[in-house]
């Protein structure tokens, strides 16, 4: 199905917009690169001089390409020096995983609609004293517990992952912006977050059980 100017719509915001392809990207992305080569050059020589005139106007011309010479980082310690092998890879890591984002897209923006169905339904019967009527509801509201994580995960990861390698688009890529606590530190935090947040689930999953095995007239019999 091909709906016109849709496309260009989203990812443009106006009817005749262009969208340009992964190898134009690549194409952009290596031209980026090389002035932002030029860039990191400038810069490193204002470092040594700062009254530097030559190496001033230069940096201001390709300043905005800084960020990208820097992913050369990734794949050498001298940016000014790098290959046309390594611009290439670079380039290539700014595009990210086409399928996987496509279907984690989908995934949550499908889901999104079936929540929309799905309470619309809900309220319908609630509303009609009709929802202990529909055993397949009930059956269906059980087994769609873990879709609003799953919906969450997604758009997370479509997040995420879609905005590699920058933590600050254009400006600062992700391997760079790592914290610089020691491996220790962020292991005992981990685990300690993992602990704590174990407990709660257990806590949380014997409470349903034990609420369920109650019944809901038992339950609220009960005041609780």
């Amino acid at each position: 199905i091909k709906v016109p100017w849709l496309l260009g719509l989203i990812a443009t915001r106006s009817l005749d917009g262009v969208v340009p392809g992964i190898k134009e990207l690549k194409a952009e992305s290596e031209e980026t690169i090389r002035k932002g080569m030029v860039a990191y050059g400038a810069l490193q020589e204002l470092k040594k001089d700062r009254n530097n005139q030559k190496a001033r106007e230069i940096f201001e011309a390709n300043q905005k390409a800084l960020g990208h010479g820097l992913l050369l980082k990734k794949y050498t310690p001298n940016v000014v020096d790098a290959t046309e092998d390594q611009i290439k890879k670079a380039a290539q890591d700014t595009v990210p995983n086409v399928p996987l984002l496509f279907w984690a897209f989908r995934v949550m923006v499908g889901l999104g609609f079936f929540f929309i169905a799905f309470f619309g339904y809900a309220f319908y019967l609630a509303s009609r004293r009709r929802l202990e009527k529909k055993p397949w509801f009930l059956k269906l509201c059980v087994v769609s517990l873990p879709l609003p994580w799953i919906s969450i995960e997604s758009g997370w990861f479509v997040a995420e992952y879609g905005r590699q390698p920058w933590t600050v688009d254009g400006v600062l890529p992700t391997f760079l912006s790592g914290s610089t606590l020691p491996y220790s530190s962020v292991l005992t935090t981990l685990i300690a977050f993992v602990l704590f947040y174990s407990v709660l689930a257990v806590v949380d999953v014997l409470l349903m059980i034990k609420y369920v095995k109650l019944g809901p007239v038992a339950a609220l019999s009960k005041g609780e």
